[in-house]
């Protein structure tokens, strides 16, 4: 899978290091799966042409991580309002001290990266009591219906076989939308991913190294009422 490169405003750095670069082919990652996404467009609409011009939704489900970070876009109008509301949630968001906070589509999608090691035991898959405190904040963005997507993103280190990596993600990765979608309404928009240790941000040569992949990625995307908001021109941030 593709990975959604970084050109981020490194905010904070709490107890975990910065990944390595990404590869200089990634970066124009984003020019490619907006391609993509206009041709799934273009489908879509052609199709809703047959059927009395009634446009077809896209399945977020369907979609691969990349695509859904993508999705939905801003306008070029709204670009500077969306980016400034999310760079002061980002900035709320560091001052706990609790995550890596970044930004990357243009400082439009926020990205919190939470080491494993401080929500899981060891081979665990049942959140620590603690954890709450380093996933409330999530939580309660989620309560602001139609504000935010978000998107879990569960990483292991290369321990162990790839069956067992990827099943620990992925029950990780349960664990961790459950928690975030517990007391919400059903129609939150919350996806999850579980890529085991698929895509690890640094060599897996060392303990302190496999503790840097050994984390969980939350993409905040500025969903479809921060959009409307920005179109009126009454989008701002209230701390």
């Amino acid at each position: 899978m593709m990975r959604v490169t970084r050109y981020i405003y490194l905010l904070l750095v709490a107890g975990i290091l910065t990944c390595s670069a990404q590869s200089a082919d990634a970066q124009n990652i984003f020019g490619r799966l907006k391609d993509k996404l206009s041709g799934k467009s273009a489908e879509n609409e052609g199709s809703s042409k047959k059927k009395g011009g009634k446009s077809a939704a896209v399945d977020p489900a369907e979609l691969s991580l990349d695509e859904n970070v993508m999705l939905p876009r801003v306008g070029e109008k709204q670009h500077t309002a969306v980016a400034d509301y999310m760079g002061a949630l980002a900035r709320k968001l560091a001052s706990r001290k609790l995550a890596r906070i970044e930004l990357t589509r243009g400082g439009e999608v926020i990205v919190a990266t939470i080491g494993t090691d401080q929500l899981f035991a060891p081979n665990d898959t049942v959140l620590r009591d603690n954890a709450q405190e380093f996933l409330r904040p999530y939580a309660e963005l989620l309560k602001q219906m139609g504000m935010y997507k978000m998107i879990v993103v569960c990483h292991t280190d290369d321990t162990g076989s790839e069956n067992y990596t990827d099943r620990l993600s992925e029950a990780r990765a349960s664990a961790v939308y459950d928690y975030l979608l517990k007391n919400q309404l059903e129609s939150v928009d919350l996806l999850s991913y579980a890529l085991g240790a698929t895509e690890p941000c640094v060599p897996n040569d060392s303990r302190e190294n496999r503790a840097k992949n050994r984390r969980v990625e939350i993409y905040i995307v500025p969903d479809k009422l921060i959009l409307e908001m920005a179109k009126s021109g009454k989008l701002q941030f209230r701390n």
